[in-house]
């Protein structure tokens, strides 16, 4: 085969956005994953899930709104357009959402499903892709490999059948009335199982424990998710890299809190059995509290958990825990093979506006990275809202043109750097007394 301009390296939300917005650009370009079809944590498909994001936040509508791989033209298609407009609200269920990435899957000829790229090493003008069929050459390489399931250090000798990563619900067997059921993690994953298990045929008792001081909503005004545009996104890649860590710190409920709505619904639903009488026999919430160890004694699991207000350790019995304890990037071993070469910063990868790797030595090619710089891109990286502009941005870097207009939006969020000239010129006219401070 000749020489490719560009090969994806796993097939998720992020690398199938970047062969849409490939398309029309005229890029030789093939996707690859080890899956058979798409999916998209089925692990989690409950049926009151919920999107956190505007659907218009998909593969391509931020910056080809007249792509076909719209959300809009699969609700055309599928002949649901008014009855999405009639049913009101600006949100969809992750279960539609995941139909239409299934849809723009379909409509691709460039992806390769049950594929897995195996190795990746640099080769004459680029690199070479070895999968399970055969090995392709490509100028360029973009890792989107996705995340998988963190799991606590104590946990990871005892992950089995009833003890398991909350990506995995679904999956496992239907609970018995008289279990005790332990969840580990205050997040939107785990108020989803909370929730299901107490609408649905739940266990017996529900003990839910997190670090969070409470369970803290989604911070998601109107304001707030400014920090989810393009020009907050290039602002933020050029502060210093011990900046932008406390930057992603401070705004992490931007990203990784839960819904309202669902926060107000769990206290409706405990509110209510609490009126019966019942809340105290099967449902306990502890706030502050960390899970250090797990242990199995006659046919039960025994957790110890210690307070992070008073540091009082004490221990529950459970038969099942879930633990809702996040994701965090998957590392394969060929790809970090091709890392060690990349520049650091504060030890993690340096990486251009275009997300591209910076080496230390000369390669032949660019390699970028998906859903891997939290830091050095911010929060906006490893979440759906950008998806498209990222991408847009992969793509004129490997056009060496502006394909796509890289022109963001007008932010109503101002910065001080903006106003400089202005302000600058109104300063130096100023008289001396005028620029003390006032005394109030």
């Amino acid at each position: 085969m000749d020489m490719l301009d560009v090969i994806g390296i796993g097939i998720g939300p992020f690398n199938l956005s970047l062969a849409a917005l490939i398309q029309p650009t005229g890029l030789r370009a093939l996707f690859f994953e080890k899956r058979i079809e798409f999916s998209w944590h089925p692990g989690l498909m409950l049926p009151q899930s919920q999107l956190q994001v505007s659907p218009l936040k998909d593969c391509v509508t931020l910056v080809n709104p007249t792509s076909p791989y719209s959300f809009l033209n699969y609700l055309a298609v599928h002949r649901r357009l008014y009855s999405f407009v009639n049913k009101g609200g600006n949100s969809t269920s992750r279960r539609e959402f995941t139909h239409y990435y299934q849809w723009v899957a379909q409509c691709l000829d460039t992806l390769r499903f049950g594929e897995e790229v195996i190795d990746i090493r640099p080769c004459n003008k680029g690199y070479c892709v070895t999968t399970t069929a055969r090995t392709y050459h490509a100028r360029a390489v973009v890792v989107g490999v996705g995340v998988e399931p963190k799991v606590p250090a104590c946990a990871r000798q005892v992950v089995g059948e009833t003890v398991y990563h909350v990506d995995d619900y679904l999956n496992r067997k239907p609970f018995s009335e008289d279990e005790h059921v332990l969840v580990v993690g205050g997040g939107q994953s785990g108020a989803e199982v909370v929730e299901h298990m107490l609408t649905e045929s739940g266990p017996d008792k529900i003990t839910w424990a997190t670090s969070r001081a409470n369970l803290f909503a989604m911070d998601d005004n109107a304001f707030v998710n400014e920090a989810y545009m393009p020009g907050y996104s290039q602002r933020f890649h050029t502060l210093p890299i011990q900046q932008r860590r406390a930057i992603v710190e401070s705004e992490k409920l931007t990203s990784d809190g839960i819904s309202a709505s669902l926060c107000n619904r769990l206290y409706e639903a405990l509110y209510e059995r609490s009126v019966h009488g019942t809340l105290a026999d099967c449902f306990c919430l502890l706030p502050s509290v960390t899970m250090d160890e797990i242990t199995r004694r006659s046919g039960r699991w025994h957790i110890g958990l210690t307070s992070l207000v008073t540091s009082q350790r004490n221990g529950i019995s459970a038969d099942r825990i879930i633990l809702a304890t996040g994701f965090q990037p998957r590392h394969l071993p060929f790809v970090q093979k091709l890392l060690d070469g990349a520049s650091r910063e504060d030890g993690l990868p340096t990486l251009d506006p275009d997300y591209a790797v910076r080496f230390d030595a000369p390669m032949p090619g660019p390699v970028y990275l998906q859903n891997q710089s939290r830091v050095q891109h911010g929060l906006q990286s490893v979440n759906l809202s950008l998806v498209a502009y990222r991408n847009s941005r992969i793509i004129n870097s490997l056009l060496g043109r502006a394909f796509y207009p890289d022109v963001p939006d007008r932010q109503l969020l101002d910065s001080l750097e903006d106003q400089e000239t202005e302000a600058g010129s109104i300063l130096c006219d100023a008289p001396q007394a005028s620029r003390q401070p006032a005394v109030a």
